[in-house]
């Protein structure tokens, strides 16, 4: 039988930073675009023995802007993909885009190449927002990348907001998510704003140019947002992923579940044959130099367990202890009764059908980290 294994594609390009950012991301000239899409094609040929014995069940194009570069770059890396490794029938395609850069003749390419779901970034139905936030365009630009995408013949739309914008009121977050519910969607991801290290919104929030929402309102404004969807029919399956049934995200249930996966371009992450590893995420090393591992780091018992409690603790459903106790041949409700004692006291977890579970999601962080 073979193994399921997912793929992430990373295509690092944009039309412009976001002050928020801190991925491997920049932009840059056509001609470094096709060099890298080149090296990419090669990189993906080098795994081709790697990946024997397996079947990709997940394809996440990944970046960066997938959607900013010539579609025909999309179609070409997925037709090789097919060639290389051996693809499942049903296997869940999905693309990244900026609502400036999608364009029916795009999303009709994306569709003919066999993408089957796409992940447009909205962040904000407010343009001054927007403008702040240094993103490419404004909100009829996203109603009609979602038109172009519907035209396309595409049903399995996710769109990304942020929470946490400064001067985001609760009434705005309504707004967005009964405008969203209204378009059909079925899939929403409901992040909190993050101020990262070497981000123009942290030099920003360091010059005092703009202050962050207080994690008291930060709290306020997720919960909103939680209570909102559950309206409209977005089940709560991860911390900040929201979906109809049956529309979860099958890519990162496989990152939130230790599923293997390979990433393939600039820093991309991969977990493959118990070993983890990634890429250089300097670009005009991996276009001028011979492909090669970076990290590379044998999973061990103890990284093995911290990741598989951190991972499922992200999940609505929890940790399965009988799974835990399974693969570890350990006993987790022995081996961390202190701290769930602690927790279950401050009645911040529950012990539901053998399943640990968060209660209180807005301090899932702090939660976690009682088990390191």
């Amino acid at each position: 039988m073979l193994d399921n294994v997912g793929l992430y594609v990373h295509i690092p390009f944009c039309k412009q930073k976001c002050i928020y950012c801190a991925f491997c991301s920049f932009c840059t000239d056509e001609k470094k675009i096709s060099q890298y899409f080149q090296k990419l094609k090669e990189e993906i040929v080098s795994h081709k023995e790697e990946m024997e014995g397996k079947v990709v069940s997940s394809i996440f194009i990944g970046g960066g802007t997938p959607s900013y570069v010539d579609a025909k770059y999309i179609s070409d890396l997925l037709k090789l993909i097919k060639r290389t490794y051996k693809v499942q029938k049903n296997a869940e395609i999905s693309i990244e885009g900026n609502p400036d850069s999608i364009t029916l003749e795009k999303a009709k390419i994306w569709k003919k190449c066999g993408i089957n779901r796409v992940s447009v970034g909205l962040q904000s139905i407010n343009d001054e927002t927007l403008k702040l936030l240094n993103r490419p365009h404004n909100y009829n630009d996203y109603l009609n990348a979602i038109s172009y995408l519907k035209q396309a013949g595409f049903t399995n739309i996710n769109t990304d907001i942020l929470l946490g914008l400064v001067n985001q009121t609760e009434q705005e977050i309504k707004k967005t998510i009964k405008e969203l519910s209204d378009l059909n969607l079925t899939h929403i991801s409901a992040y909190g704003l993050m101020i990262e290290d070497k981000t123009p919104l942290k030099q920003m929030v360091e010059d005092g140019k703009i202050v962050p929402v207080t994690e008291e309102r930060a709290v306020m404004l997720y919960n909103t947002a939680h209570k909102e969807l559950e309206k409209y029919g977005y089940n709560r399956y991860e911390i900040s992923n929201f979906a109809k049934t049956s529309y979860e995200c099958k890519h990162n249930l496989n990152y939130w579940n230790r599923g293997e996966f390979l990433g393939v371009g600039l820093a991309a992450y991969s977990f493959l044959n118990g070993t983890h590893f990634e890429n250089t995420n300097n670009l005009k090393e991996y276009i001028s130099k011979p492909y090669k591992k970076c990290c590379v780091e044998p999973e061990t018992e103890k990284t093995a367990q911290e990741e598989f409690i951190m991972l499922a603790l992200r999940l609505e459903k929890g940790l399965d202890i009988n799974e835990f106790n399974k693969k570890f041949d350990d006993d987790f409700m022995k081996k961390f009764e202190k701290q769930i004692k602690k927790l279950q006291e401050n009645n911040l977890i529950k012990i539901e059908n053998n399943h640990l579970i968060i209660k209180n999601f807005e301090v899932s962080n702090m939660i976690i980290s009682e088990f390191f």
